[in-house]
């Protein structure tokens, strides 16, 4: 019976949806976040400027339109995202969140009411669409072929718990430690959101260089301790309008490492998995937006209901609980990317697929790696990041294979390329084809 009603699902879900990955790019998805984002922003407009005297009647709808239009738009960004290779991934990333903050700079002096703000707002909107969408006939790549495919939907649940309880913290966060208006109603978000922009894009700059992988658990590894911090400015005295603005900005230093942590990882696990993107981003919106508005409610009653003890102790216990669900989900296998089978492994399997259908490529560059390895004398370490090189791997792909730093992955490219006489990884690609072309001449 349970079987019969899961077909069932499946069957009316093929219905509605019959390729997810499909619907993302087609041009009504794209233009329907488009859409979505316009009317949002206009709404939230006229309400921030009250130009009608009914500032709720607009504010509501504008929030959740623009609600509607960022899930939309993550969905697109990410299939297209997630098409690129770990190198570029991890360009395209900093830089289109670099474009997001000049976004909310322009956002943000849209609320004295200035229409060219408003004008050049959309255009920056519809601009995102246009870059967004994919042309005519271009499609994302499937995942690489010597991966197994991972059976669906598995590790999106907890994926899904560490967005919510991630954003019930920043969210809950944002509304007990809202800084006292300071003469200008948009100084409180100005100061903090800049200080917090800044760090944030060094200190991934850092991690990028130094961080021995890169995957979803990024977003906890760096945003819990910076929750943590954001507390103490509040804890030492909260009626104090600086320390209030201090915590603002290591609070809004917490999101964007929750935010940066959750889209290099996503993206790099729809790269290897080929799962859709609006499955992956899906699950991330739902936990975002569900997370914003229990943290909000969780926020407004603490600042209504309780006194300064009071709010001091439900923060405690929030933070207790995230950091708790946090340690509970944030450490899925399935968000690790090593996952690559043994050498003992390949060399039983051979020169042929699991499925005996045709040649194991990871298996044949290993072999091959193990040639310049007995030729050039190769160190162990160096005999594996030479087999990534052959199969045509970027550096930050090599780093989270084999889980070093990219410092560390130039080292060894160094020294390989040093010891087999070439200085550029085709130089190696072809010197290893030539020698196992040589090897079998003379069988």
């Amino acid at each position: 019976m349970a079987g019969w009603a899961a077909s069932w699902r499946r069957a009316w879900a093929a219905r509605l949806v019959p390729d997810p990955a499909a619907l993302v790019r087609r041009r009504g998805f794209g233009a329907a976040a488009l859409a979505c984002a316009v009317a949002g922003n206009m709404l939230t407009w006229l309400a921030w400027t009250d130009r009608f005297g009914t500032v709720w009647a607009f504010h509501v709808p504008g929030g959740a339109l623009t609600g509607i239009a960022v899930a939309l738009f993550a969905m697109l960004w990410s299939d297209r995202l997630g098409s690129y290779d770990e190198a570029h991934v991890e360009f395209a990333i900093p830089l289109s969140f670099t474009v997001a903050f000049a976004l909310y700079f322009v956002l943000l002096l849209t609320k004295r009411g200035s229409i060219p703000f408003l004008v050049l707002l959309l255009a920056m909107i519809a601009l995102s669409f246009w870059l967004a969408c994919r042309r005519r006939g271009e499609g994302r790549p499937p995942a690489p072929a010597a991966r197994p495919r991972p059976r669906a939907h598995r590790g999106l649940l907890s994926f899904g718990v560490l967005a919510c309880v991630s954003w019930v913290q920043v969210a809950f966060f944002r509304v007990v430690a809202t800084p006292e208006i300071m003469g200008d109603r948009i100084a409180h978000f100005i100061i903090p959101f800049t200080c917090a922009c800044v760090l944030s894009l060094v200190m991934l700059a850092l991690c990028l260089r130094l961080s021995r992988y890169l995957n979803i658990s990024l977003a906890y590894r760096w945003s819990l301790p910076l929750f943590m911090l954001s507390y103490v400015p509040i804890f030492i005295d909260y009626g104090n309008p600086t320390l209030r603005l201090a915590a603002y900005a290591i609070n809004f230093l917490g999101m964007f490492s929750v935010q940066f942590g959750c889209w290099l990882g996503a993206c790099k696990y729809l790269r290897r998995t080929g799962s859709p993107a609006l499955t992956v981003f899906g699950v991330y919106a739902l936990g975002e937006g569900l997370g914003i508005f229990l943290g909000c409610l969780a926020g407004l009653y603490a600042v209504l209901s309780l006194d300064e003890k009071g709010l001091m102790v439900l923060s405690s216990v929030l933070l207790t609980a995230v950091a708790f669900a946090i340690m509970v989900t944030g450490f899925n296998p399935q968000w690790v990317f090593n996952r690559t089978r043994s050498r003992g492994e390949d060399g039983a399997a051979g020169a042929t697929g699991a499925d005996g259908a045709g040649p194991n490529l990871d298996a044949l560059f290993e072999q091959e790696a193990r040639a310049l390895q007995a030729s050039f004398d190769l160190t162990s370490r160096e005999t594996d990041v030479a087999a990534l090189l052959l199969a045509g791997r970027s550096r930050p792909y090599i780093r989270d294979e084999l889980t070093v730093s990219i410092n560390t992955v130039s080292s060894h490219v160094r020294s390989i390329f040093s010891k087999c006489g070439v200085h550029s990884q085709q130089e190696l690609i072809d010197l290893a084809r030539k020698g196992s072309g040589a090897g079998g001449e003379e069988a």
